[in-house]
């Protein structure tokens, strides 16, 4: 069963009007002191950009914080509390040598607060796309949530939500290649379309040597010999080089042949196939007609795609 939380997000909270001014009566802006408050240790961000952070205390510094966080009492603690929502400005305001904060003091529990965190950060475009994937499985596999009501509660497609939680199922190395920014999130899904952890290396690595674009990463993720097939031109010495090398490359390189007209209208039945479902789809002829697969990562990746296919149909 979905539990209930925050509907329409921050605003629910704070509602519509000037984040200053009090939502209710006896709900109060405060000044805290900022050894009072603690990091969520659940925050879904990771990542602080060192320099936004610096460039926010240069400006808190001058003109102080003019919106106040999120916090929430410490149970068992007396004048404790925790951020459930403004951890970049507490940061910047340590950093700029203040001694208080203003906050909002809210007893939310714990599935509003990881709600919340994350709802604020989407909004302001602060989580990269690893720190999303990992909140919104949080938010599947402990707080009831299924991937529909997610991406209804965030204003997110349900195809968004999936493929965003793909993410999780690449390598470490690739993640992390993601959360330095070296790969897109876009790059990531389109190593997915790989089956093979060594082909997703080695793609992953090539797109970072050439600076491939996504577009190129999912053509080279759709023919797997591509990437092994072309490498790099080195660098020239001298002009007599220049003319020479390249010829070298395409000698050396396997000779790919050219895809009769039925492969490639199967390979664009494919592409249309992959682009409407969100999912790896592989179209392979027999010698009676053919086969379409698809895959799927999960129950809920399932549910989505029968949902697409029988629409009218329960199970």
């Amino acid at each position: 069963m979905v539990k209930k939380g925050l509907g329409s997000g921050v605003n629910a909270l704070f509602g519509n009007q000037p984040i200053l001014t009090p939502k209710v009566e006896g709900e109060q802006v405060l000044q805290l002191s900022l050894d009072s408050v603690a990091p969520n240790a659940e925050q879904p961000r990771r990542v602080f950009d060192e320099g936004k952070l610096r460039e926010l205390a240069a400006s808190v510094k001058e003109q102080g914080v003019l919106q106040p966080i999120l916090v929430r009492p410490v149970a068992g603690s007396h004048n404790k509390y925790e951020i459930v929502a403004g951890e970049r400005r507490w940061r910047a305001a340590k950093m700029a040598g203040l001694k208080d904060i203003p906050a909002i003091v809210k007893s939310l529990n714990d599935d509003v607060t990881l709600e919340v965190a994350l709802i604020e950060n989407i909004q302001r475009q602060d989580l990269n796309s690893l720190e999303e994937a990992a909140t919104y499985r949080r938010l599947l596999d402990e707080h009831g949530y299924t991937q529909a009501s997610l991406a209804t509660r965030l204003g997110k497609s349900r195809v968004y939500v999936a493929n965003t939680l793909r993410l999780l199922a690449l390598p470490e190395s690739i993640r992390s290649m993601i959360t330095a920014g070296r790969l897109s999130a876009g790059h990531g899904k389109a190593l997915l379309m790989l089956e093979s952890e060594a082909d997703r290396l080695a793609l992953a690595e090539k797109i970072q040597a050439e600076g491939l674009s996504v577009r190129q990463a999912e053509e080279m993720a759709k023919n797997p010999d591509l990437i092994y097939a072309v490498a790099p031109e080195p660098a020239a010495s001298d002009k007599g080089d220049k003319a020479e090398k390249p010829a070298a490359a395409v000698k050396d390189a396997p000779l790919q042949s050219r895809p009769s007209t039925e492969e490639l209208l199967l390979q664009d039945i494919s592409d249309k196939l992959c682009a409407r479902l969100q999912t790896k789809v592989k179209l392979q002829k027999t010698t009676k007609g053919g086969r379409i697969m698809l895959e799927y990562y999960s129950n809920d990746e399932l549910s989505r795609l029968l949902e697409i296919l029988l629409p009218d149909t329960s199970f």
